[in-house]
């Protein structure tokens, strides 16, 4: 399997490169606009993502030279089939991405809905990756635009008056969590926690890192390991309550504000407020019927949850079942975290719940669908041009082609900066400075 996965990505790679340059050899000839439009260089082109006044069709030069143009959906209003009934889809949403839950596999797929859709996004400035993450999002940290934001799935840390004040009222705001100690990790991996913090050699970093927690993880912050933290301000944890400071909690972080971690009634009642605010909070270890319940709450098909997986880290202790000890050790430090699994867990399977018999059947159909795309994906080459999937129960018919495949597998978010940079002329007006001052 992994075999396949690697030729496949190597494949996307090429034919992703293939395309960019075509696209950029047709800019370079003829310029960023068709040569009949009269618009000017910072004119707004009303886009598909609801704002058009009349109902109004897209401009035939919208996509003129979208390089996947013949996946883009130019309807206004598009109805899906929902428990054997047909709904309006909801295309107004912000996704919480925290760190190390599959969040890069779901980012692809908020990205691909949006983009087919011409939705406007909230996205870093310049060549940034994260909207000031790990602070709380600032307007220095996003670019602005002419007409009103649908979608944010960029890495930020959620904060309700902000997300309020640039998202409008019928946002629906969704994320994904992961078991504590498969996080925890995860993410000691992912941001080299041993090396960093120039810990001994030992069989088991883990241990070694969880019996000795003071030393390392002060060490970990201090800015004497600046230079090797990539994206990581000092004095931020990332081994500690990371799910909880990515949803917005209080707990110290920057220096100056409040801190709730002991404070057990008030973290109560900030898990309270998340599951007020929240539409869905997917777990990560029930990956397929979270996306199937995503599909029913935002009433999107079949064909908008598929995915191709992505920076899916490999390590020694992945899989290991934890030690006892270590993990009542992390269970004492990150104990926030353990909260907020357990409640949004138990919450998960309440919706489930309410989505009557027929929710599994439908899982089980999105798990052979799922399957099958796959397939066909990972043998681009030498399979037919296209692959119809027929209707179900569950979902209406689509057809998934060598493009859609492409998209299932490429980084859509220079394709949105590009997008946006063309339509709005968009550029860094930070007067005197270079970018934004914190965050990648």
């Amino acid at each position: 399997m992994r075999i396949h996965l690697l030729k496949r990505n190597i494949k996307l790679v090429i034919l992703v490169a293939a395309i960019f340059v075509t696209m950029c050899y047709l800019a370079g000839i003829y310029g960023l606009k068709p040569q009949n439009s009269q618009l000017s260089d910072y004119e707004l082109v009303p886009m598909y993502g609801g704002h058009r006044e009349n109902n109004e069709k897209p401009s035939p030069f919208d996509d003129y030279d979208d390089p996947f143009s013949s996946s883009l959906i130019t309807d206004l209003k598009v109805y899906n089939k929902v428990k054997g009934n047909k709904c309006l889809e909801q295309r107004d949403f912000v996704f919480i991405k925290t760190m190390k839950c599959a969040t890069q596999t779901m980012v692809q797929i908020f990205r691909r809905y949006g983009y087919r859709r011409h939705l406007n996004f909230v996205l870093p400035r310049g060549g940034n990756i994260y909207l000031g993450w790990p602070y709380i999002p600032e307007l220095q940290d996003y670019r602005p635009s002419k007409r009103p934001f649908n979608a944010l799935a960029e890495h930020s840390v959620y904060n309700e008056t902000v997300m309020k004040s640039i998202m409008p009222k019928t946002t629906h705001y969704v994320t994904i969590i992961r078991k504590p100690f498969s996080q925890f990790k995860s993410s000691f991996h992912y941001f080299n926690v041993a090396n960093i913090s120039r810990m001994k050699t030992t069989k088991d970093d883990i241990s070694e890192y969880l019996h000795h927690l003071d030393m390392y993880e002060t060490f970990y912050k201090t800015p004497a390991a600046s230079a090797t933290r990539y994206c990581i301000p000092d004095e931020f944890s990332v081994t500690k309550n990371l799910l909880s400071h990515c949803l917005g909690m209080p707990l110290g972080f920057p220096a100056g504000r409040e801190n709730i971690t002991s404070q057990s009634g008030k973290v109560a009642e900030y898990i309270e407020m998340l599951d007020r605010n929240f539409m869905l909070v997917m777990i990560m270890e029930y990956f397929h019927e979270s996306l199937v319940l995503l599909k029913r709450l935002m009433c999107w098909s079949m064909e908008d949850i598929m995915y191709h997986t992505v920076n899916v880290g490999q390590y020694s202790y992945k899989d290991k079942t934890p030690d006892p000890e270590n993990l009542k050790i992390y269970k004492n430090w990150s104990g926030v975290d353990f909260l907020l699994y357990d409640h949004f867990n138990q919450s998960f399977w309440k919706k489930v719940k309410h989505q009557g018999d027929d929710f599994f059947d439908e899982v089980k159909t999105f798990n052979d669908i799922h399957t099958r795309v796959s397939k066909y994906c990972s043998n681009l080459e030498e399979g037919e041009n296209s692959m119809t999937i027929l209707a179900t129960a569950f979902s209406d018919h689509f057809v998934v082609t060598k493009e859609y495949c492409v998209m299932l597998g490429v980084d859509l978010l220079t394709f949105l900066k590009t997008r946006m940079e063309r339509e709005e002329g968009w550029v860094n007006q930070d007067t005197g400075n270079k970018g934004p001052k914190r965050g990648c």
